[in-house]
């Protein structure tokens, strides 16, 4: 597959094992995203079988056509699917150890996506090297802290699917118009301009990071969210991968 191997073709030693992989990356779903409240829907997705993780081992260059086809694959197999984490194992000298390099294949792999017939998802990048001074002492504010958050054990992109985001939305505009109507209950004329206005939908994306700017973006929430990060990044290391042999 141009430079690579799915997780289900076999792999020598010294790659890690697709069960491994898959076992570090769930550590970061549960004790990172899910235990410190990061994602509105992660754990109802996960707890309903509808997160699924293909694999690649990098050799070289990866064709995002070949990616879009697995995707593909992915949600004809699982129509229910709601979150695709392609993620990607690349040995040491790779150019996608580079967390910004990395990123520029999200766009690449968006486009031939949308050429197929499969149903819309929405992709951002995560990666390991993501904030690499998140230890550094200064003053952040809800979206400078988002890359801090995206700090996989390897590269992935982040796919959800469009109507998952669309239901988050909604579960958001009805929450701030409850907190209109809270604010105003005992101001009639502010209570009655407030039902028959036509409210904006919320950027979803702005409440998730004040949200989570609130849980972990200071104190003992930072260091808490630094300590499991760090623990899964030398879990991974730990783990290892063979440097790249030129073909």
């Amino acid at each position: 597959m141009n430079g690579a191997r799915r997780h289900d073709s076999p792999c020598a030693d010294p790659w890690p094992a697709a069960a491994v992989i898959h076992a570090l990356h769930d550590r970061y779903l549960t004790e990172v995203v899910e235990h410190l409240g990061l994602c509105p829907f992660a754990r109802r997705s996960r707890e309903q079988g509808r997160v699924h993780r293909p694999v690649w081992w990098v050799d070289d260059a990866l064709d995002p056509a070949a990616v879009a086809g697995t995707l593909l694959a992915v949600v004809r197999e699982s129509p229910d699917a709601e979150i695709l984490l392609p993620t990607f194992v690349v040995p040491p000298d790779h150019p996608w150890n580079d967390a910004e390099t990395f990123a520029t294949f999200v766009p690449e792999l968006r486009a031939a996506y949308e050429h197929t017939d499969g149903p819309r998802f929405f992709m951002v990048a995560f990666h390991p090297g993501f904030a690499a001074d998140a230890g550094a002492k200064r003053r952040l504010s809800p979206d400078s802290l988002v890359p801090r958050l995206r700090r996989t054990p390897d590269p992935v992109i982040q796919c959800v699917h469009a109507e998952v985001l669309e239901k988050a939305r909604r579960a958001a505009q009805a929450t701030a118009r409850d907190r209109l109507r809270e604010r105003f209950a005992h101001d009639p004329v502010m209570a009655a301009l407030i039902e028959r206005s036509v409210q904006a939908d919320p950027e979803l994306s702005a409440e998730i990071a004040r949200n989570n700017f609130a849980a972990v973006g200071d104190g003992t929430g930072a260091e808490e969210l630094q300590r499991r990060i760090s623990a899964i990044a030398a879990a991974r290391a730990a783990v290892g991968v063979r440097p790249h042999v030129p073909r």
